[in-house]
């Protein structure tokens, strides 16, 4: 039986839309920090055949700006497959893909969401203030609570 890697971190975003671009800017953080390059993947958005990439990682942690209210400007939580699967051209919001892996590859990795509230979505290569603070805040959680060792 072929050995899972731990975890696979994604970063969803676009960041020529400001804040938009936070999952992006998580990432940059993390490859400051030495963890491993080789489990990070930047996405403009998840995509059906995303649930083929998931399923050889025992974690999946999906890093996105969400433009709801968050307690702190971020939120961390664990997902689970979606009960339903709706397909839009779009993208594809990861509890569906953690379905499709399931449905497909009968494989479920633990997953987690990692939102970082944003303010502004225009086209600009910037971050908002707040946003930029949102970040610091989640990334100074993340690293407090994972080690790079874990996150091989």
């Amino acid at each position: 039986m072929k050995k899972l890697n731990k975890t696979l971190i994604v970063g969803i975003g676009n960041n020529t839309r400001q804040d938009d671009g936070l999952g992006w800017d998580f990432l940059e953080l993390l490859e400051k920090e030495e963890f491993n390059t080789d489990n990070l993947v930047y996405k403009y958005q998840l995509m059906v055949e995303d649930s083929e990439l998931i399923s050889a990682f025992d974690t999946v942690i999906f890093i996105d700006a969400c433009k709801s209210v968050l307690i702190g400007g971020f939120s961390f939580e664990r997902i689970h497959p979606a009960e339903e699967v709706s397909f839009s051209t779009h993208s594809v919001p990861p509890n569906q893909i953690l379905n499709l892996c399931e449905t497909i590859y009968g494989k479920t990795p633990n997953a987690y969401i990692l939102k970082i509230q944003g303010y502004s979505w225009n086209i600009e290569i910037e971050l908002s203030k707040q946003a930029k603070t949102n970040l610091k805040n989640a990334f100074n959680y993340f690293t407090k609570n994972f080690n790079k060792q874990l996150i091989q």
